[in-house]
């Protein structure tokens, strides 16, 4: 009896040590595709690339730090490969069927806006980019809020019922909005600002007109 439940420790052991090394070899060769890709902007199997992402995301960050590389380029590579998938859907879908957030961190700080349920209320004054931004994409059909946070984005998706959600924000917040977006069984797309933080954030404008105008 002994001796049987040696065998089936040694057996579980060998098991565990292949499991952990199947795993390991996984997130190295995902880090070498997000590498490639990284450089290139040519996604090889995207789809191993997203499992590997999205399952071994902690172990995969590390092999990077491991090898004095950005352990952001594993996100960036991530929100471009969901972009990716999702990008032909996104299109498909009306127009009027599509919201798009904007964080309130791009206003200028002397901004004027008040907050109200539907998020900061825009007046266009001029002082920053965000209210010709807005302007522009609800006169081609987009529905677009300013939000002061996630809670926002959730309550006013329940409300417009959306079939596709265009949204802005740094790395983190993207990266939760597409995976709010998967639950959701809406199609995400994401634009990571140039410059992050609380205030007086910077987004890459011309990217973003061209995106509403062209898809």
């Amino acid at each position: 009896m002994l001796i049987e439940i040696e065998s089936l420790f040694t057996i579980i052991g060998e098991v565990v040590v292949y499991f952990v090394f199947l795993l390991l070899l996984v997130a190295i060769l995902g880090s070498l595709l997000i590498g490639y890709s990284f450089k290139t902007e040519k996604f090889i199997f995207p789809g191993f690339m997203l499992f590997s992402i999205t399952l071994l995301e902690n172990l995969v960050k590390a092999l990077f730090r491991l090898i004095n590389m950005d352990d952001s380029i594993v996100d960036d590579v991530g929100i471009a490969l969901k972009n990716k998938i999702s990008m032909r859907k996104f299109r498909n879908t009306p127009i009027n069927k599509r919201l798009i957030f904007f964080p309130q961190c791009l206003r200028a700080i002397n901004c004027p806006s008040k907050l109200s349920p539907e998020g900061m209320q825009c007046i266009n004054c001029g002082n920053c980019e965000v209210g010709q931004a807005k302007k522009t994409a609800e006169e081609l059909g987009y529905k677009v809020f300013i939000v002061p946070g996630s809670s926002f984005i959730r309550r006013l998706v329940r409300k417009h019922k959306p079939s596709a959600i265009l949204g802005v924000g740094c790395i983190t917040e993207i990266k939760a909005g597409l995976e709010m977006c998967e639950k959701l069984n809406l199609y995400g797309e994401g634009l990571v600002l140039e410059k992050a933080g609380c205030v007086a954030t910077v987004l890459d404008w011309d990217k973003f007109y061209e995106f509403i105008e062209t898809t």
